[in-house]
């Protein structure tokens, strides 16, 4: 599944470059998430891949941003919004049932490759989750496996999490996934990120470049999820913008942009969408 090198060759390697990123946030005193587990479930694979990036120290300041938006977002809503269940779609390398502060009770389902899911396993081996951790093997491109999760994550009041995942998938999928969580299941929450096009010409760093290859012909831009999301009955419930909601981290993004970082974002960004956002079944 994992490519052997340090380069990008299916959407499962992301997943390494992702924890890569996660470990390096650990270990700088100006991190933005702190993640114990992050260094052994990246490797040596997911290091070399980070260190082969083009903008490698921003795509780490993308992921550690994210990373420390979603755990807010996860921790507050499980704590005030009467969840029962969390369905981390696509899961990948994501160590929150282990290192975030959860009910016992709470039921966390992990959806990925069985490839993935043996591969954590097996570097997590003797560590205890803080809440009920549940594996199940699916591909979300598939009618019938989206169905069978639905019926997994049951009645009870669910959020769904989708973290990096959106922007690899087909449109059809995003259209699906959007139309059936919150019809077949009781998903009433709906934890994604998103990175508008316009975004990523104010910051003149196109990140995705480097994983464009492993993104489905069709992939939707962050502003298309968006739309699709909230066609389908989804509306904003919470949000961390990656424009108005980085005072914390002023300091890393004059380092890496010098002057640009004083002009700020181009007018048409101000309402730009992208971030972290938990969407409530309307």
């Amino acid at each position: 599944m994992f490519s052997p090198h340090g380069e990008i060759t299916h959407v499962s390697d992301t997943a390494l470059l992702v924890a890569a990123c996660r470990a390096m946030e650990t270990e700088s005193a100006d991190g933005f998430v702190r993640d114990p587990f992050a260094a052994r479930l990246a490797g040596e694979r997911g290091m070399a891949i980070l260190r082969a990036m083009p903008h490698a120290e921003m795509f780490r300041f993308g992921v550690g941003a994210r990373s420390r938006f979603a755990d807010e977002l996860v921790t507050d809503a499980v704590s005030t919004k009467g969840i029962a269940a969390v369905v981390c779609v696509g899961c990948g390398l994501d160590t929150r049932p282990w290192r975030l502060d959860l009910p016992k009770e709470l039921r966390w389902i992990e959806v990925d490759f069985a490839e993935m899911l043996d591969y954590k396993d097996e570097r997590m081996a003797g560590e205890m989750p803080r809440c009920n951790r549940e594996r199940m093997t699916a591909d979300v491109n598939d009618a019938a496996q989206r169905r069978a999760i639905w019926e997994v994550v049951g009645a009870a009041p669910a959020m769904m999490i989708t973290e990096g995942l959106l922007m690899y998938l087909p449109r059809s999928t995003v259209q699906a996934m959007a139309a059936e969580a919150g019809v077949e299941s009781g998903i009433t929450y709906w934890l994604s990120d998103v990175v508008t096009s316009t975004f990523t010409k104010a910051i003149a760093m196109d990140t995705t470049k480097t994983v464009g290859h492993v993104q489905a012909p069709d992939s939707l831009e962050g502003e298309q999820i968006v739309e699709v999301v909230q066609r389908h009955g989804w509306i904003p419930e919470a949000r961390r913008s990656y424009l108005t909601d980085m005072a914390f981290a002023m300091a890393r993004v004059r380092h890496m942009m010098g002057d640009r970082a004083q002009q700020g974002p181009p007018p048409e960004a101000l309402g730009d969408p992208s971030g972290v956002h938990l969407w409530k079944r309307g």
